[in-house]
């Protein structure tokens, strides 16, 4: 019976870490304008190889953050606001795990 708990245990041990292994990306960005943060713009990011998109809006910091993304690429990312030229930028790249892009300046309409 000890030897049987033995190998229950150590399955259950190796069922826990396969399963903890991180498989996806995230992205995490601050959009800015005019050196202020842009509220409540909506962020769509797309991964051109398959058109799978996701969106979200920038919190009261002008911060964003997408989870469970494919890891690779290419993205693309679309920034709109009433307040804002639309912004894209596209041949974006992800890894495993957090990516933090550097900070998004973008031109205030007149």
């Amino acid at each position: 019976k000890s030897t049987i708990m033995k190998l229950i245990i150590f399955l259950l041990l190796i069922t826990n870490i396969s399963f903890s292994q991180i498989t996806s990306a995230t992205i995490n960005g601050k959009v800015l304008v005019n050196d202020k943060p842009l509220i409540k713009s909506k962020i769509t990011l797309i991964f051109l190889p398959t058109n799978s998109q996701y969106q979200t809006d920038t919190d009261k910091y002008g911060r964003f953050s997408i989870d469970n993304l494919e890891v690779g690429g290419p993205f693309k990312i679309i920034i709109e606001s009433d307040e804002i030229y639309d912004y894209t930028k596209s041949n974006i790249y992800l890894i495993l795990g957090d990516n933090d892009i550097p900070n998004i300046n973008i031109v205030k309409k007149d």
